[in-house]
């Protein structure tokens, strides 16, 4: 099985969060459905040409997450319920397009895609911690 992520080795981002980050967005977009088939480290670490610890690492947090499982002997599969609910098709798109909006704003205002995460990430936990 092949996914369908692509890791930036030049990125400010470490290659154990795009790929981490990437396989959850895979997760909740329906793209990888529960029970689906993950690829196995070995294979996934030659196919984006990274260290197979890595590759490891994130299966170990994402089943510890509880959004992979694994079977010794069998694979690692996407885990059913829970966080691996893939969210709806029509607030994907909703989510998408109000992204593209703050991408556009971000742009113009001459901010770096590192300043617009920390920003949306800051919001995030404030908003977060709001609701407790």
């Amino acid at each position: 099985m092949e996914l369908n992520v692509t890791i930036e080795k030049g990125s400010a981002v470490p290659i154990y969060a795009q790929l981490s980050e990437q396989i959850r967005l895979l997760i909740r977009r329906g793209a990888l459905s529960p029970g689906e088939s993950m690829p196995t480290v070995r294979s996934l670490a030659v196919e984006l040409g990274i260290n197979v610890n890595t590759v490891a690492r994130v299966y170990r947090d994402l089943q510890r997450e509880s959004l992979l499982r694994l079977e010794r002997g069998v694979g690692t599969f996407v885990a059913e319920g829970g966080e691996s609910r893939a969210v709806e098709e029509g607030d994907f798109r909703s989510i998408a397009a109000k992204a593209s909006e703050l991408i556009d704003l971000g742009q113009g205002a001459g901010l770096r895609i590192g300043e617009l995460t920390q920003l949306v990430e800051t919001l995030w936990k404030e908003n977060v911690n709001a609701d407790r």
